[in-house]
């Protein structure tokens, strides 16, 4: 699983999201699905481009966390 920014390493990183309910930083999601963290920041980026996820700080750390519920 080198490089490749699929629908379904999407579709398992928003899952991962959902399970966990909780914010995590791109190393978090890299190391909870055994990606590679380039791949992993990859994908995120595009998550969040697309409104699936959102950039978050705290603390001077970036996060990715689900969009809030409206």
């Amino acid at each position: 699983m080198d490089g490749e920014v699929t629908e379904e390493l999407k579709n398992q990183i928003v899952e991962f999201f959902k399970k966990k309910n909780k914010m995590m930083t791109s190393r978090d999601v890299a190391k909870g699905l055994g990606l590679d963290h380039r791949t992993a920041k990859r994908a995120l980026t595009e998550l969040v481009n697309a409104g699936t996820l959102e950039f978050t700080s705290s603390g001077g750390a970036t996060f990715i966390k689900l969009p809030d519920e409206s």
